[in-house]
């Protein structure tokens, strides 16, 4: 048997992590997708879908809505069985997180945003879904006014 206890499962084993995390509290703040930036009712979704415009490209297509209110913007995320096994969906929800937490600065505040992965996302690189986010989320704020 072996006397040394192992850190719990998830835990980083190494002190210097812990330490790390301590002392750079802001990197975790950036890199944060909270709740209230989160589209999570099917309602919600829905009024995007209705209400919105819509920008397509070869990854992803954006629905846009302007809200009216006085609140950051929202993301909602929608992956469908057709893009594959829950492995390669969560992997595109992956993708797609990072993406919009590099540009949370290009949505406009009181707008709600859903990004809809289309098949090619499946096997696009980190880069290629980061460079089209970039290029398309201006135009949907664009086509909002």
């Amino acid at each position: 048997m072996c006397s040394k206890l192992a850190a719990p499962r998830g835990a980083s084993a190494s002190p210097s992590a812990t330490r790390n995390a301590e002392f750079a509290p802001d990197l975790a703040v950036g890199r944060a997708f909270p709740r209230q930036r989160r589209i999570l009712k099917r309602a919600d979704f829905q009024a995007v879908y209705d209400g919105g415009v819509r920008v397509g490209a070869r990854l992803v297509t954006i629905f846009a809505m302007a809200t009216g209110a006085d609140r950051p913007a929202r993301v909602g995320l929608t992956v469908t069985r057709k893009i594959g096994n829950s492995v390669v969906r969560n992997r595109c929800k992956r993708l797609l997180r990072e993406a919009v937490r590099q540009h949370w600065r290009s949505l406009p505040t009181g707008t709600d945003v859903v990004l809809l992965a289309r098949y090619g996302l499946a096997t696009a690189q980190a880069r290629e879904v980061e460079r089209e986010i970039a290029r398309m989320l201006p135009k949907a704020a664009q086509r909002l006014g």
